[in-house]
């Protein structure tokens, strides 16, 4: 398995890497990363930061690309996404628990009590509205449940506010939101582990809709095909990935205890749509780091920049909810770029049954794996292809009457980080919001008298090929 550093390795060989030295922590990094992630480059590492030690880097830009992203899960660079996508649905998956061991590279320095400084890293400013600077975006954030026993591994934004204070804001219904409640309802802090320079394979997997019940760790141990190796805290008791870059262990305050303001933060919406808000703390009680740390940046950006590795962490398991949940007939799922790889979902089915289509879409509204954000669910039929916007709009205008295949559903799982959200339900604390269905499919009961697309058949076409193959490009 490849921990952070040994990726950047193994990229650097693939001449896939850019090293850069002397940028401001205080948004050049942040800008160059979205320079650079809009032309597809190469992953960031950066070092040599004014008033840090030589070797205290960040990397950025890590696994936006494809061939990153295979190679961040132990594929070949060159595998095509569906590919991709049909690993990560997992549809054998058997849990491959992790291994704890004595010690690891993390340990190589430890900070405790009066010795932690979350400022001894050059954490960045990314965007310019930022309201400060974000330790926690390439982050797995770990919490044990205290009911059932089970770990979660979360990804989730961490502001610094001082030298051992960290803002950690997650929105309402992820997992590790639940897990928090149920510690703070009981009027105890909940005990927290955030990774900042995870294994990218841990991260991807944290950031993944993985089903509740279900270990990120034992997620990942699957993907890799071993064991992720963890010390036991000794604060907290949870795993400490023992090959991570940064990691801290803390106490995740009940709000009404402490809560300072967190935000904004330019998200992934492509607007600093969360605000201002307050926001529960974590007090941070030891500090783990290797040598020559690496902090793992994975700033929002506005789509479609940095969209497939989200794309790929929310189709899978889309596409499983929808099978699990009994939709037949599916031949592909895709959550488009231009919606941050959430917010705008298309299904591609063979109709088998009057309201085939309609089952799809609501399914995907009431799904773990694209419930949340989801503003347009579309879905098409089999002939169309998914992930090409032009195919699917040309069967929206052809295939739709919007008097009778557009369904408004109102109270969907929502966030604050929704920008349309209106400010009086934003102060109240309701993130809900409507999402839009658009039945583009040829109308099922009278689908056989839906005129013929205009497009030479495949035995046409594979004829006309042979015969003038050299003619043609």
């Amino acid at each position: 398995m490849l921990d952070l550093r040994g990726f950047l390795r193994k990229v650097r060989e693939d001449g896939d890497l850019q090293e850069l030295e002397q940028v401001d922590w205080d948004l050049e990094l942040g800008t160059l990363t979205e320079l650079l992630a809009e032309k597809g480059g190469p992953a960031l590492l950066f070092d040599k930061f004014k008033g840090y030690p030589e070797g205290y880097r960040v990397a950025t830009n890590v696994c936006g690309t494809v061939r990153r992203f295979a190679t961040a899960i132990g594929m070949p660079p060159d595998t095509g996404r569906l590919d991709i996508i049909k690993k990560w649905r997992a549809v054998d998956f058997k849990p491959v628990k992790p291994v704890e061991v004595k010690t690891g590279p993390v340990m190589e320095n430890i900070h405790l009590g009066n010795d932690v400084n979350l400022y001894e890293f050059p954490v960045p400013r990314y965007h310019e509205h930022d309201g400060g600077r974000y330790i926690g975006t390439g982050v797995a954030v770990i919490m044990r449940d205290p009911d059932e026993g089970g770990v979660n591994v979360g990804v989730q934004r961490g502001m610094v506010h001082d030298e051992k204070t960290l803002g950690l804001y997650i929105s309402p219904g992820k997992h590790n939101a639940i897990i928090r409640q149920k510690y703070w309802a009981r009027g105890e802090s909940c005990p927290v582990v955030m990774d900042f320079g995870p294994a990218p394979i841990l991260f991807l997997s944290a950031a993944s809709h993985v089903p509740w019940g279900i270990s990120e760790f034992d997620w990942a141990g699957y993907l890799a095909n071993e064991p992720i190796e963890v010390v036991r805290g000794e604060i907290t008791g949870l795993p400490v990935p023992a090959n991570s870059e940064i990691a801290i262990e803390g106490e995740y305050l009940p709000p009404e205890v402490e809560s300072r303001i967190e935000g904004p933060l330019g998200e992934w919406t492509g607007y600093y749509g969360g605000g201002e808000r307050r926001e529960p703390v974590v007090r941070v009680k030891a500090l783990y780091h290797r040598g020559n740390p690496i902090l793992f940046g994975a700033p929002p950006m506005k789509p479609p920049n940095y969209a497939f590795a989200v794309q790929v962490r929310t189709t899978p398991f889309l596409w499983n909810d929808l099978e699990k949940a009994g939709v037949r007939g599916i031949k592909s799922v895709w959550e488009h770029e231009a919606g941050g790889g959430r917010m705008i979902t298309i299904i591609s089915l063979k109709q088998d049954h009057g309201g085939h289509a309609r089952q799809a879409g609501l399914a995907v509204v009431g799904s773990h794996g694209g419930g949340y954000m989801s503003k347009l669910v579309i879905v098409v039929d089999e002939d169309i292809d998914p992930t090409d916007l032009n195919e699917v709009l040309w069967a929206v205008v052809t295939r739709a009457n919007f008097d009778t295949s557009v369904d408004i559903i109102k109270g969907c799982w929502g966030s604050r980080l929704d920008p349309a959200l209106p400010p009086d339900k934003r102060e109240k604390g309701d993130f809900t919001h409507s999402v839009m269905l658009i039945d583009a499919c040829k109308p099922f009961y009278w689908r056989h008298l839906f005129p013929p697309v205009n497009k030479a058949s495949e035995e046409l076409r594979t004829k006309i090929i042979e015969k003038w193959r050299d003619k043609i490009p």
